[in-house]
């Protein structure tokens, strides 16, 4: 099974990041799911740029009938989605990454954790 594993350290490795998992994706005949891919991605891998700051590690692979996407980083603490709320400035991405996926969760991981999304094939 293919796949796409790519360590990131600056947010200006996310244009890069995108790029890579579109070839993939392309490749895999899977452009159906390209754009929320791509999206996705770019939420996950912000999210850990924003939160910690350390980079992390970008693996993109396709199952039966999804794209798992799974970024790992070095915080321990798993994300939390907020209710939806105009006055509050961000916590919105995961709203997204919910609307574009089929499921998405955290785990834990020796020195950090991942966080993985479905996505559908459509």
């Amino acid at each position: 099974m293919e796949q796409l594993r790519v360590s990131f350290t600056h947010r200006t490795d996310l244009a890069s990041l995108r790029s890579d998992a579109r070839s993939m994706l392309v490749r895999l005949q899977s452009p159906a799911a390209l754009d929320d891919a791509l999206l996705v991605i770019t939420e996950l891998v912000e999210n850990v740029m924003q939160h910690t700051g350390d980079g992390g590690e970008l693996v993109v692979r396709r199952h039966r009938d999804t794209v798992r996407i799974e970024v790992a980083d070095t915080s321990a603490e798993l994300p939390r989605q907020y209710p939806p709320d105009a006055r509050r400035i961000g916590g919105r991405g995961l709203l997204l990454v919910t609307a574009m996926t089929r499921n998405w969760g955290s785990r834990p991981r020796a020195g950090g954790k991942v966080v993985w999304a479905d996505v559908p094939l459509i």
